[in-house]
């Protein structure tokens, strides 16, 4: 038996071949699919921006179920939700930006941390065989 493709977007298997990953690939399903999936990890700017673009969308103020759904080419926020997401849209650009304070820290450079570390490690090794060697001496046969 053949090897079988499994697409994570879609939740479906298929015989592994060249032409039957492409058509699947390009079909309409697959492609929304992978939409949905990158969607969610979109940033709150990023979906701010598209938000703004669309007008709202007449079915769903008017509280009827939207046909299209996420694919609809309106938008499907209320104000007080637009409101939110400008929020954390200003929230995540805010902890993106460096203050002065932390742009002026001196900061070493990585390799001289992790020579610092190594350094310290092998003090701690060699002071631990001393001490242990000291402990053992004390029970030390001498011979009769």
């Amino acid at each position: 038996m053949g090897r079988r493709y499994y697409c994570d977007y879609c939740d479906v298997s298929f015989p592994d071949s060249k032409e039957g990953r492409r058509k699947h690939n390009d079909g309409l399903v697959h492609q929304k699919m992978k939409d949905a999936h990158f969607r969610q990890f979109a940033d709150s700017r990023t979906r701010l921006a598209q938000e703004l673009q669309k007008t709202p969308c007449r079915r769903f103020l008017q509280g009827i179920p939207c046909r299209f759904g996420d694919n609809c080419r309106f938008s499907h926020l209320w104000p007080h939700e637009i409101e939110q997401l400008r929020y954390s849209a200003q929230m995540e650009e805010m902890a993106s930006v460096k203050l002065p304070s932390q742009l002026l820290k001196n900061e070493q450079p990585i390799e001289e941390f992790v020579k610092r570390i190594e350094v310290l490690v092998k003090e701690k090794e060699i002071e631990a065989t001393k001490s242990n060697s000291q402990a053992w001496a004390q029970f030390e046969i001498t011979k009769i």
